[in-house]
């Protein structure tokens, strides 16, 4: 077995692998992985290949971050949803491959001042859809601390009214109050700059207004998504535009893997209307499904609006954790993991 950098796999290759095994997820596909949310960290993305035939037998997303503590700099390990593991190894073939994945990542332990790695797995990956999962961190075989966190997964399933009726009250009524308002309408946003720089000032307005100015996300990762992502099929953009003033008041961007679709980010301006986040998610929501059922009329389709905070009694985490529960979604877990040094 030998190890291989993400510059040195080809895409299709890589893609392709991603693709054909259970625990791959769009988190994993070739140009996803290219740009990390922080613009600073390295990208190690790695695979473990059988040298004899060139077949992978595992990839893993990981990235790479200086930080500082006072005059001394030290490292952080992010593999952010893990790897993908080739479906049908043997026990045998399957623990030499967690050895070699152990192997690696000490050495880049041992090659920087690295105190710390974490991991999670993708909650909709085939092998861990709703019906599908089977209780077991896979995490902990590749030396890794086993934990768990939440996300709200709404089976999507039936009409839309069917749908609706199982979303929270006061969203059903904001829903159907937009509806009404014809001042607004719902666009699919074009693998452009133009649009991606109107996503961008929405963004930047949204992460200010909150108080997280730090944490807006660089140029080269929107465009990315724009300019890359969107002509692909991976991910889809909406916007909400009011039709009196042409102006773009709600973004939503969604990723699209197989049967599934995930709420990826979203940004709306100062002041937006009431309802209507709610009101362009639930619209995202239902035109990301209506395009799954013209290809698998009796297929099962999940939709993930992201993590959960029940615990929360205040502050963004109790926001976001109200805000995501009310389409109708079901607590579905999240398998994470540290790593834990030899």
């Amino acid at each position: 077995m030998e190890i291989r950098q993400y510059a040195d796999v080809n895409k299709e290759k890589w893609d392709c692998f991603v693709n054909a095994n259970s625990s791959g997820y769009a988190y994993h596909l070739y140009d996803v992985i290219a740009l990390d949310r922080w613009e600073s960290d390295q990208n190690r993305a790695f695979c473990i290949v059988d040298g004899k035939n060139d077949e992978i037998l595992l990839l893993s997303m990981l990235h790479l971050e200086e930080c500082f503590d006072g005059n001394e700099s030290y490292y952080k390990l992010h593999s952010r949803w893990g790897m993908v593991v080739k479906d049908g190894l043997t026990k045998k073939q399957y623990k030499k491959v967690a050895h070699k994945y152990k192997e690696y990542i000490d050495s880049i332990f041992d090659e920087y001042n690295v105190r710390v790695m974490a991991s999670e797995l993708p909650p909709l990956s085939l092998e861990n859809q709703p019906g599908k999962i089977n209780g077991i961190n896979k995490l902990m075989f590749f030396g890794f601390k086993p934990g768990i966190r939440y996300t709200y997964v709404v089976p999507m399933d039936g009409t839309e009214d069917d749908m609706m009726a199982r979303c929270e009250q006061t969203t059903r009524q904001a829903i159907r109050k937009m509806k009404r308002n014809r001042d607004y309408k719902v666009v699919e946003a074009q693998p452009t700059l133009k649009d991606c720089k109107v996503y961008e000032n929405l963004h930047a307005e949204t992460y200010t207004r909150t108080g997280s100015p730090s944490a807006i996300i660089y140029h080269e990762y929107q465009e990315n998504i724009f300019l890359k992502l969107i002509p692909q099929g991976i991910s889809r953009v909406f916007f909400l535009k009011n039709q009196v003033t042409g102006e773009i008041v709600a973004a939503t961007v969604i990723i699209i893997y197989k049967n599934t679709a995930y709420y990826w980010w979203g940004a709306s301006k100062n002041g937006v209307i009431d309802g209507a986040n709610k009101y362009l998610l639930w619209e995202s929501m239902m035109e990301v499904y209506r395009s799954f059922k013209e290809k698998n009329d009796n297929g099962k389709f999940y939709f993930e609006c992201g993590g959960a905070y029940p615990y929360a009694r205040s502050g963004k985490g109790k926001g976001l954790n109200d805000y995501k529960k009310h389409f109708g979604g079901v607590l579905h877990p999240i398998y994470i993991g540290e790593y834990v040094r030899n």
